[in-house]
This record gives C-alpha cells, sequence and structure tokens, in this order.
C-alpha cells in the first residue's frame, strides 16, 4: 500500500548538537534498552567492559530489557571525556536504544500517511521551529507499507483547515486568531455529536474571517471581562506546582532557573498579583518580542500540527481548545517572570522557557484530563472565559 510521509522542514534539517546542547537528552533520563541491543552492547569488544557497569539489565519486557545506571552527575556513563556516545561511535546507531535513535523526533500515523515531528523537551528543536525561516515548509514523499492508520474524522480534517487559517491570517492579532478558533471549536463539537453537517464548520469559518476583517472580532475581545486574576492565581499557582511535584531529573537546573524568576513576581509576603504580571507583560515583554514578530504564531503552527488537533488525547474539540490555550497561558507567564527576573528576553531565555515547560509537561501522566479538570474548577469552562487568560487586566 502506498503511503505519504509528510516532512516539515524543522524536522528534515535537524541535526543534534550533542556536547553543545545546553540540556543534553545523555543525562536525567531513564533510558530504557530493548533486548536485542542490550545482547548486541554487552557483547561488543570495546563496550562489553563499561556494559557491565552502566547497564542494568530489568527483563519487564522485549522493549525494556536493561537499562542505563546514571553516573552521579545524572550523566549516561556511555559518555566519553568530551561528552559524547561512545555506542555510538564505536558501534553505531543501530546499536542505541530505540529512545536513543530516535530521540527528539516522533511520528504519527493517520490517514494513510505518517507525519514527522520534533518534541520541544529539545533545546535545539525549539530553535528549529521558533526560528529558521523556513521551518514550515512541507516535504511529502511516498513508500510501501502494510500498516493500517486512523481514518481522521471529516469534521476534524476540516476544523484542523480552518483553525490553521485563522491562526495565520495576515494582520490577524494572535489573540483575535486564538478567539475565533474558539469560536469554531463550538460548531466542530456540534459536528462531531452529529448534531450539525460538517460544512457548518467551513461556514463559520468564512463568517469569523469576515467578522476579523470588520473588526467586530476585536470589539467582542476588547468586551470580554478580563476581572478573574483570582481564578487565574490559582490556574496558575495549580499548574505549576505540579509540574514542580516529582519533576524529571533532566533540565532540573533550568527549571529551578524558571522557578527563581517565578518567584521574582511575588511581592515582600510572597503574593503574586495578576495586576503586576499583566503590567509587565504589556510594558516591558511585548515590547522586547517585537523582534521576534511571528514567534508565537509558529508555536501555534507547530501546537496544530504536532497535537493533530483538535483531536488530542480523547478530548472534545473545545477541551482540546481549553488545553491549547492554557498552555499559551503558562508559557506567557513565564517570559513574564524572565522578563522581570532579568530585564532582557534573549533567544537563549524564550528557548529555556519554551523547553523546560515542554520538558515538564510530556513527562506528566495524564497531563490533558489535569488540565482540563482544574480549568473547570477554576470557572474557565467557556471561550469567554478562557480568552480572558490571555486578556489584560482592563
Amino acid at each position: 500500500m502506498k503511503q505519504s510521509i509528510v516532512k516539515p522542514n524543522f524536522v528534515k534539517n535537524f541535526n543534534c548538537i550533542g556536547a553543545s546542547c545546553e540540556d543534553s537528552c545523555c543525562f536525567g533520563w531513564n533510558i530504557q534498552i530493548n533486548k536485542a541491543n542490550y545482547k548486541k552492547v554487552i557483547k561488543h569488544p570495546e563496550l562489553k567492559d563499561l556494559a557491565v557497569v552502566a547497564l542494568k539489565k530489568v527483563k519487564k519486557s522485549e522493549h525494556h530489557w536493561a537499562q542505563a545506571i546514571l553516573d552521579k552527575q545524572g550523566g549516561c556513563q556511555f559518555l566519553d571525556e568530551n561528552s559524547l556516545c561512545q555506542i555510538h561511535a564505536k558501534a553505531g546507531e543501530q546499536y542505541l536504544s530505540t529512545t536513543c535513535q530516535t530521540y527528539p523526533r516522533l511520528s504519527r500515523g493517520c490517514d494513510g500517511n505518517r507525519y514527522e515531528s520534533l518534541t520541544l523537551s529539545c533545546p535545539e528543536a525549539v530553535r528549529m521551529v521558533l526560528f529558521k525561516d523556513d521551518a514550515f515548509i512541507f516535504e511529502t514523499t511516498t513508500y510501501q507499507s502494510k500498516q493500517l492508520t486512523k481514518a481522521t474524522p471529516l469534521w476534524a480534517r476540516i476544523t484542523y483547515d480552518c483553525s490553521l487559517q485563522l491562526l495565520l491570517k495576515p494582520g490577524m492579532p494572535l489573540e483575535l486568531s486564538l478567539l475565533a478558533i474558539g469560536v469554531l471549536m463550538n460548531t466542530a463539537e456540534s459536528a462531531m455529536k452529529h448534531q450539525a453537517p460538517s460544512e457548518n464548520i467551513e461556514n463559520m469559518y468564512h463568517q469569523l474571517d469576515a467578522l476579523s476583517d470588520s473588526g467586530a472580532l476585536k470589539q467582542h475581545f476588547d468586551g470580554f471581562d478580563s476581572d478573574n486574576k483570582q481564578h487565574k492565581l490559582h490556574a496558575f499557582s495549580s499548574i505549576h506546582l505540579w509540574l514542580n511535584t516529582n519533576s524529571v531529573r533532566r533540565g532540573r537546573e533550568r527549571f529551578e532557573q524558571i522557578n527563581l524568576a517565578i518567584k521574582s513576581l511575588a511581592d515582600e509576603e510572597k503574593r503574586f498579583c495578576f495586576d503586576k504580571i499583566d503590567g509587565i507583560w504589556q510594558q516591558q515583554v511585548l515590547p522586547l518580542l517585537a523582534q521576534y514578530p511571528t514567534l508565537f504564531q509558529r508555536y501555534g503552527f507547530y501546537y496544530l500540527y504536532q497535537m493533530n488537533f483538535p483531536v488530542i488525547d480523547k478530548l472534545s474539540p473545545s477541551e482540546a481548545y481549553r488545553l491549547m490555550m492554557a498552555d499559551f497561558f503558562m508559557l506567557r507567564i513565564y517570559l513574564t517572570a524572565m522578563v522581570n527576573y532579568r530585564g532582557e528576553l534573549t533567544e537563549a531565555d524564550l528557548v529555556m522557557c519554551f523547553q523546560v515547560y515542554h520538558t515538564q509537561r510530556q513527562h506528566k501522566q495524564n497531563f490533558s484530563r489535569y488540565i482540563i479538570n482544574l480549568l473547570n474548577e477554576c470557572g474557565f469552562v467557556d471561550v469567554p472565559s478562557i480568552v480572558s487568560l490571555l486578556a489584560a487586566q482592563k
């Protein structure tokens, strides 16, 4: 069966920077090794002695036959004095664990195609997605495969296309694009429940496009009540605390830099005020982000593509949208904290905020459901309330 591989340039042009990486994936992870590769490594003449102390046989499954034993610094013991992998150097890529061979690459199959991506828990992947001009040029190649892939429902395919067009509409501010996508989700949800035909989604897209051009969408946005700072504080504090709870070892030092920046937002009595946070965002962060005018559109593009939006973790379209808004909300506060703490916003700061957040996010089980339950608890249950997360206090 002929299938297609869809590969954006941020994947095609990705290259691991090895020892130059500011948060190496060779540190802080419990790497699992499959049975076949474990046997190859322990028999390799140049690796077998080190393998005795660097690998531990656990025999949990064929895929998790052994795992790496980290040194006192949290590093893989197969690293040499230059922090380069000895397995790769002496035996070749085919001897590496599946994780080491593929990370940070991701792949998902649907509609007879394979869509390749990168996880943003890798700093270099963040740079490729957010800063490379040609990141979102897509290449499609074909290959033969017997593997069947899931079919995406028509309503979901239309919703994805229309959401992407709203996000990337020239001249449309990010907040208005996100508002329009939220409104679109209501129609998508009706189509998903077979309460309306799928073509209604595209009709709603054209209406939203017209409302944007007329200025009516902005009037709606400006009319939303943003006086919900206690609810925003509860949502932020709960999510950030959860990310800190049993956080992964990898990237912990970088996460501590984020924590120090967050603490700088508090007053002498260790209280947070969203009036202050909104003020810093408006007066300091936005001017600094002017040198990266497409930053959040790029992130949004990546998000829609990578997550196969709105088909995310068995969430409804409205829930998938609220999850996305929570991610935007958290990243915005992390950036605000960094600017308040350091007085500047470098490319390295941007990379750290996105990468640290996604490192912690991807290692939390049931992250999506936890966030939805928390948003329900805080009253962020519909489009006006969830959009207010990104609306500054009037």
